[in-house]
């Protein structure tokens, strides 16, 4: 099973992650989105499907705030959508509900995620 599912769409591009994002998953997180980005300048939006998270730690949390500062050098936004309850509240806790767009898995599905 591949650990990352990824599409892209114009200047959207769209992550799956299919795992936690732990320290054992954050380095290839990071590696996965970091070159797709790289690989096109166009990207200006980045949106991760997070429904099949249930844990993120410290690693995964600095490998999403990697993803959106690179987002905000290009002018562009990082949503998370489908966000588990538990990750919903570390994210809250870590203040990153403040910096990017965070759907919770029990609100209506987002136009915003892909039906992977």
């Amino acid at each position: 099973m591949k650990e990352l599912e990824v599409q892209l769409d114009k200047d959207t591009l769209y992550v799956c992650p299919q795992r936690d994002l732990d320290m054992a998953e954050a380095k290839t997180f990071r590696l996965e989105v970091d070159g797709q980005l790289f690989a096109r300048s166009n990207i200006r939006r980045l949106v991760v499907d997070l429904s099949k998270v249930k844990f993120i730690d410290s690693s995964g949390l600095g490998a999403l705030l990697g993803r959106y500062k690179l987002l905000q050098s290009r002018q562009g936004e990082m949503v998370l959508c489908e966000v588990d309850s538990r990750v919903y509240r570390i994210l809250e806790l870590s203040g990153m509900k403040k910096l990017m767009i965070i759907k919770q898995a029990d609100e209506q599905k987002e136009k915003e995620c892909k039906q992977w």
